[in-house]
């Protein structure tokens, strides 16, 4: 069963400039497409934070947001909304992507 349904925890997530990877800051201040690494903020106040961080760090990347996310009992974090899960599946990157190298 998850958790915080209400959107209560989040994620800082941005798209990578090299090369438009999603991404999402991890604790260590560092931006991994891993969703599973995200640093997690779980209040209003934490959530602040990071968001600060994420625009600190925010070199590398476009445009850093606050997503929210559910925790599963095991640990798992899923985004909420349609339009974040499709973005960290990556499914419309990647077939974009294979479509211009097949037409190139």
């Amino acid at each position: 069963m998850a958790k915080n349904l209400s959107g209560d925890l989040q994620v800082a997530s941005a798209n990578r400039l090299v090369d438009g990877l999603v991404v999402y800051l991890d604790d260590a201040g560092r931006w991994t497409p891993r969703l599973d690494r995200a640093a997690l903020a779980r209040d209003r106040s934490e959530s602040a934070i990071l968001l600060e961080r994420a625009r600190a760090e925010a070199f590398t990347v476009v445009d850093p947001f606050l997503v929210a996310v559910t925790e599963s009992d095991d640990g798992t974090i899923e985004p909420l909304s349609l339009r974040e899960k499709i973005r960290a599946a990556g499914l419309t990157f990647d077939a974009i992507a294979s479509e211009a190298i097949r037409y190139a």
